[in-house]
């Protein structure tokens, strides 16, 4: 994930359980004015900034 949103001011760090594996929970980090997630730990958005399902459960 990228360091510059690490800031606990403008952003939350949410734990959701992926729905296709088991035990395997996403980090989503989202920017606490828009209400939007603007990372992910998974390889969808660390490889192509593609939103995972976690992603677009909190947009």
């Amino acid at each position: 994930m990228d360091n510059s949103v690490q800031d606990s001011d403008k952003y939350e760090t949410i734990s959701i359980e992926s729905k296709i594996r088991e035990g395997v929970f996403h980090k989503v980090v989202k920017d606490l004015e828009t209400g939007k997630a603007v990372s992910c730990s998974c390889k969808c958005w660390s490889k192509g900034k593609k939103q995972c399902a976690a992603m677009r459960s909190i947009d």
